[in-house]
């Protein structure tokens, strides 16, 4: 059994990482095989290039998300420079103050922006990252004029000097430890599309490698975009279970014998004026938990701030309603701590349970029915189960 309970961990954990490793992957033997692609092709990856990190950068814009879009950013600048550089320089572009400079401060803009926590677009401190981001190029730029570079070497031949692979190192670390302790998709794709830029840094001498390893950078980076808006919208994002939305979904495929449970946290609004918004939160994640942990066959949704949904397949208002005291008795008994050094506290909540009829038009016409007796019940007594 604790064979099978350790493959349940680590199975989801592999799905997460299969898109961007396979965006890897391709590239990589793509280049690996061909050696250098056909003049066509490179123009054909070069406009994929800007025209996915285009698209990606609007959709990040219409979305408000600010963390991507600085990622895009930083290796389009760098996309940028180092076709000027080259363009410049020739072959000698990789033993220029300039490339020196460009190989070190890219990683280290993405590695500093990767600790910036996920907040809209549209704020003003967002310009303040921006100003930075082009302050910091700018001195780079200054300091190739004066034929300075950030600059200890490996050997002749090498394309990163020690301190763009130590930058690299941190970089790639830091994803990949989140990953690995969360299972994060977003941080899956980040991994391996810093992965693919320290790769397009190391072939940039091959026209076929830079724009190759550079796609499948932006590629990896449109992949965390897709998945953290399928979040936004079908995830709650304080306890990830599934949102509102996804009820409104999943409604359509439901049998045609279910029950619908609803849980309220007792007190909701009490809790964040006596104990504040962050430890609201936090007693609230705990009662998911522990909703989960109850109940972790079933659909469970978090249907408004204060309240989850449980669909309950084939099972008729008795059974439910035996399924949902066991919930509200075991948070009932529990003490719940919201921090090490405070005291445990008890927190209540009230369930309600509706089956569905013959005469139910939809699944909402259920919940409404469940969640009107709810409300009706709660104006007189906490913590008890009812059904409608």
């Amino acid at each position: 059994m604790a064979k099978f309970a350790q493959i349940e961990k680590t199975l989801p954990l592999i799905s997460n990482m299969l898109l961007p490793a396979f965006i890897f992957a391709f590239a990589l033997l793509s280049f690996y095989i061909s050696g250098s692609f056909s003049e066509t092709t490179n123009i054909v990856l070069h406009i994929c290039f800007y025209l996915i990190s285009l698209s990606s950068a609007l959709t990040l814009l219409y979305f408000n998300q600010n963390k991507p879009i600085f990622f895009f950013l930083v290796i389009i600048v760098s996309y940028i420079f180092i076709n000027l550089l080259k363009h410049t320089y020739n072959t000698e572009y990789i033993s220029s103050s300039a490339y020196l400079n460009l190989s070190v401060l890219s990683p280290f803009c993405l590695l500093i922006l990767y600790f910036f926590p996920e907040q809209p677009l549209l704020r003003r401190n967002n310009i303040w990252i921006l100003l930075g981001l082009f302050i910091v190029f700018s001195i780079a730029e200054n300091l190739a004029k004066y034929n300075i570079g950030l600059d200890i070497p490996i050997s002749s031949q090498s394309k990163l000097n020690i301190i763009a692979i130590i930058c690299y190192t941190s970089l790639l670390l830091c994803p990949f430890i989140n990953a690995i302790r969360n299972g994060s998709i977003s941080d899956y794709n980040y991994f391996f599309a810093f992965l693919c830029q320290m790769l397009a840094f190391i072939y940039s001498d091959n026209s076929s490698g830079l724009v190759a390893f550079s796609l499948a950078a932006a590629m990896c980076l449109l992949s965390a975009l897709a998945q953290n808006i399928y979040n936004s919208i079908y995830k709650d994002q304080l306890t990830g279970l599934d949102s509102r939305n996804s009820y409104i979904m999943h409604t359509k495929h439901l049998p045609l014998k279910y029950s619908l449970g609803i849980i309220s946290i007792d007190d909701y609004d009490k809790i964040g004026s006596n104990f504040g918004r962050r430890i609201q939160n936090t007693l609230t994640k705990i009662i998911a938990n522990k909703i989960i942990e109850l109940e972790a066959e079933e659909n469970i949704y978090r249907y408004s701030p204060d309240e989850f949904v449980i669909v309950y397949k084939n099972l008729d208002k008795k059974e439910s309603f035996e399924r949902l005291e066991v919930i509200r008795r075991a948070i009932a008994s529990a003490q719940f701590q919201y921090s090490p050094r405070r005291k445990t506290i008890k927190l209540t909540v009230s369930a309600c349970i509706a089956e569905k009829k013959r005469s139910d038009a939809n699944s909402f016409e259920v919940l409404v029915r469940a969640d009107k007796l709810l409300k009706k019940t709660r104006k007189f007594s906490h913590n008890v189960t009812s059904k409608a």
